[in-house]
């Protein structure tokens, strides 16, 4: 954390010619800088397709665009492993958005954990799919918008100006997903992998079990065969993109699906990206409703 704060003092006392380099992980927190830094300079995007965070192996060309960062934004090395050694070989400004003091943190939990109360207890591992809560991602709006004005002064106002904007959107946005998913209040939800606690803690969606866990780990058959006993009228599966399964091929009749892209990778290149991240889960998922 020290040689980080270093660095910031460095870069924010140095004259720039140009908008810092910005380098970001995967798809939201490209969408989210992206919109900070609207008018000035668009961030690039290492994770650009529909591979799992959890498992992925850097290319040459993403490898030079590290080294050329001045600022890279990321989860967390929980999310994003494949970061560990090629942060510890460059210079850049290197960002955990989701190690840093949000709002809503909550524990990851293992497949046998769901029905109850989300834990909120953060002493042990975190879930990292922390930008599925609106409240951390409004924090990160403060938290790019501030350090980029202070590497790059000369756009401070722009940042910040974005950065209220895309707050007054998103609070509106969140407060039409939480209308618009009322209908799902009745229905109990099986997703075939672990991503979406942040936004069932949000939007208070019922999820009573899934086929893979947070970390990966797949059920066991036991697990399984419970899960498949569960399905019903007012059951729905949720199938990540990222996590494909056969079973949706198998439904008994009368049991409803739906599929959702929690990296929103469709969403990239245009304004407004958390915004319409919270459209689009919301649409998808109200394939669910009865």
């Amino acid at each position: 954390m020290w040689r980080a704060l270093i660095v910031l003092l460095l870069l924010a006392t140095t004259a720039r010619a140009e908008p810092p380099r910005v380098v970001t992980s995967i798809a939201p927190l490209q969408g989210i800088v992206a919109d900070v830094m609207a008018g000035v300079a668009a961030p690039d995007l290492l994770l650009s397709d529909n591979t799992s965070p959890h498992d992925f192996a850097l290319r040459p060309s993403q490898l030079r665009a590290l080294g050329q960062a001045d600022v890279v934004f990321y989860i967390g090395l929980d999310m994003e492993p494949w970061l560990i050694k090629p942060l510890a070989q460059q210079d850049a400004l290197a960002i955990a958005l989701g190690e840093t003091a949000s709002p809503h943190k909550l524990a990851i939990r293992d497949l046998q954990d769901f029905g109850g109360e989300h834990s909120h207890d953060v002493e042990g591992d975190i879930d990292p799919h922390v930008w599925l809560h609106p409240d951390n991602v409004l924090l990160w709006l403060d938290i790019v918008s501030g350090l980029l004005g202070q590497i790059d002064p000369d756009n401070a106002e722009t940042y910040t100006a974005n950065a209220n904007a895309e707050r007054a959107k998103i609070i509106r946005a969140t407060d039409e997903t939480l209308r618009a998913l009322a209908p799902l209040e009745t229905v109990e939800l099986i997703v075939t992998h672990d991503s979406m606690q942040y936004f069932e803690d949000a939007f208070n969606l019922a999820v009573i079990g899934a086929f893979s866990a947070t970390t990966g780990k797949k059920a066991g058959a036991r697990s399984t065969s419970r899960l498949l006993s569960a399905l019903g009228e007012n059951t729905c599966v949720v199938e990540d993109t990222g996590e494909p399964t056969p079973i949706l091929s198998r439904l008994p009749e009368g049991v409803r699906s739906a599929t959702i892209d929690p990296l929103g990778l469709d969403l990239l290149g245009a304004p407004d990206y958390y915004p319409r991240l919270l459209g689009e889960l919301s649409a998808a998922l109200l394939e669910c409703a009865p």
